[in-house]
């Protein structure tokens, strides 16, 4: 778990301060560097700035105890949370740890108790444990058991500063001794060895901070599943025939279609716009051309829709083209005799087109995308649209409430003007 745990406490002298920290590592180097650490203080100090204590995992993992984390920026963060832990994120009901936030610097888990001690003000010394970690979600599934590890902790050092305390006040009672003196000198905080009387407490805490450590790593683990993961694993029969068929958009390279830039020099800015509006809404479109042949043209614009099964009546190639203006409902697209492309339409592109479309002509127009770049952009934007189209057709289909409906085109980012798309791919290919 890629977390820290500390010991910090309250100094007569320093104020809050981390006395003791324990974090995993793969760097050697934090085995063998010293501790930073400006304070010279008996009460500060736990097992020296040059002692580190060390626990290795058969997967390499290192565990290293220290005074100080040898990193500037986790110091300042261990030291802030040594400052709150003791003083404002506090729980009297003396149920567990107390969770606290900070998206800047990362959240944590404290625990705050008292140790008797003869010499302090008030005849106790206030400690903290802290879990520092980035990890929200995380840090509040194990919560429950980490807290109820540092409660135990707490209580064995409690019990150890018990028993010196209680010899200590046997031989002169300090509370008896400040009424009658009144003597408000106190000294150096001790350091919790002489407050428990342990020389080896450190040790020992090592052997706790690791066992969190190591806990908190085994005791939940993450999953991310991806949408198409997640339908696979509740229902496979959803996936069919939907986006996440693998088989929904599949492409050859090298299959003898223009690209769209191709397509775009080869009929013109103003004629591509209104044959790749026509394609997306499901106007149809007859094809007139001598020097390429029309299956050519009509099979780089079968790209642009949500799959190559595509009827090929979409498209009539027309040889003898008739006279007359073609509908609002079809689309002639007629090769000169100059070799120029133009088109006869009796629609108009709106002012305000698709999304769809205008997220298309701005792909072609980015000059980092090279061609391949830009089919596989377009594909995932015609493979987006079509999970839309299908998901407003399921809605209409279960529920049908206007106001419903309405909610979520405007979750889906669904505008006026995207209707004629959404409503003939609804149609068509869902």
């Amino acid at each position: 778990m890629n977390a820290i745990v500390g010991l910090c406490h309250f100094c007569e002298a320093h104020g809050p301060r981390p006395l003791f920290c324990t974090f995993s590592t793969d760097d050697e180097s934090h085995t063998t560097a010293s501790s930073s650490c400006a304070v010279q203080c008996s009460g500060c100090t736990s097992v020296g700035a040059e002692t580190v204590l060390v626990s290795r995992d058969d997967d390499g993992t290192i565990f290293c105890s220290r005074e100080s984390v040898p990193n500037a920026d986790v110091t300042g963060f261990l030291r802030q949370a040594a400052l709150r832990s003791i003083t404002c994120e506090v729980n009297w009901s003396k149920d567990g740890g107390v969770v606290y936030f900070s998206d800047t610097q990362g959240h944590v888990l404290s625990l705050m108790f008292h140790l008797k001690d003869t010499r302090a003000r008030g005849l106790k010394r206030l400690f903290s444990i802290v879990v520092l970690m980035k990890d929200k979600m995380l840090l509040l599934n194990i919560t429950p058991v980490l807290s109820e590890h540092m409660k135990q902790i707490a209580k064995e050092l409690q019990q150890s500063a018990d028993i010196v305390y209680d010899n200590e006040q046997s031989i002169c009672s300090q509370r008896a001794l400040r009424l009658r003196t009144g003597r408000n000198d106190f000294g150096q905080s001790r350091s919790l060895t002489q407050l428990t009387g342990d020389d080896n407490i450190f040790k020992k805490l090592h052997s706790h901070f690791t066992w969190m450590l190591r806990t908190g790593a085994i005791t939940y683990s993450e999953t991310l599943y991806t949408s198409n993961d997640l339908l696979q694993k509740l229902n496979p029969q959803m996936t069919k025939g939907t986006i996440f068929d693998e088989n929904c958009f599949s492409f050859t390279e090298n299959d003898g279609t223009l690209t769209l830039r191709e397509l775009e020099n080869l009929l013109t800015t103003t004629v591509f716009k209104i044959i790749l509006y026509c394609v997306l809404t499901g106007i149809k479109i007859e094809i007139k051309c001598k020097q390429i042949e029309p299956e050519k043209i009509m099979n780089s614009f079968s790209k642009l829709l949500p799959c190559t099964n595509y009827q090929v009546g979409h498209y009539i190639k027309v040889i003898d083209f008739h006279q007359g203006i073609p509908s609002p409902d079809l689309c002639l697209l007629e090769e000169t005799e100059d070799n120029k492309f133009i088109c006869k339409w009796n629609g108009t592109v709106p002012s305000k087109c698709p999304t769809l479309m205008n997220k298309i002509v701005n792909a072609m127009t980015n000059t980092k995308f090279n061609d391949a770049v830009l089919h596989q952009h377009v594909k995932s934007l015609t493979l987006e649209w079509l999970g839309i189209a299908k998901t407003i057709k399921i809605a209409i289909q279960s529920s049908g409430k206007p106001d419903a409906i309405t909610k979520l085109k405007q979750i889906l980012g669904v505008t006026p003007q995207d209707e004629s798309v959404v409503n003939y791919w609804s149609q068509t290919y869902c």
